[in-house]
């Protein structure tokens, strides 16, 4: 199945250039069937339901609070600029399926999302989901891309967050590819700087 136009323009825009650090979720969220309520990583402005955005540019950034109905674009801007990049695991949002049937989309995503993360090349890869990691680990080592991380990183909700900014975080410290550095700086001219650790 292919990924709605409006997710798909959005990601186009804030494609970088070249993807060094690639971060695979396990999908959009659903809009519950109006599209006024539609959210994602990409979409304006910052909602209070924007965990993950809030999380990676935390993690990444050392960004502080971050209020809903902020403008995301200076952070998507330095996100591209950056060479960070989100797809999916699943081409369609999947949070308000049954289990099952959430399970059985996202297993029949995997071979397409691999696909997806090899022509982008990324110098590292961070799975956001631990249930989406158990699927993708062994696909994404099996193509021998670069994950970064050999246990699962959990969803940044309110329990969650601090532990996944540590463990985003970590597995970046962790990687020398290509000069990935340890750590994204919060204030640089161009390109990576690290933060002293």
């Amino acid at each position: 199945m292919a990924e709605n136009p409006w997710y798909q323009t959005l990601r186009s825009k804030w494609k970088p250039a070249k993807v060094r650090l690639l971060l695979i979720g396990e999908s959009a969220p659903a809009d519950h069937g109006d599209p006024a309520n539609r959210r994602f990583f990409y979409s304006e402005p910052l909602s209070h339901a924007d965990n993950l955005f809030r999380s990676v540019v935390a993690a990444l950034y050392d960004s502080g609070k971050l209020t809903k109905g902020d403008s995301k674009q200076p952070w998507l801007d330095r996100l591209r600029t950056d060479g960070v990049y989100l797809i999916d695991l699943a081409p369609e949002p999947v949070n308000a399926l049954s289990g099952a049937a959430r399970r059985s989309v996202l297993r029949a995503s995997v071979d397409d999302c691999v696909k997806r993360a090899t022509e982008l090349q990324p110098e590292g890869i961070i799975i956001c989901h631990g249930p989406s990691f158990a699927l993708l680990e062994s696909p994404l080592r099996t193509a021998r891309l670069p994950l970064l991380h050999d246990a699962p990183i959990p969803f940044p909700l309110g329990n969650t967050r601090a532990q996944f900014i540590e463990d985003v975080r970590s597995a970046i410290a962790k990687t020398r590819l290509k000069g990935l550095p340890p750590v994204f700086s919060k204030s640089r001219s161009d390109g990576f700087d690290t933060v002293a650790q």
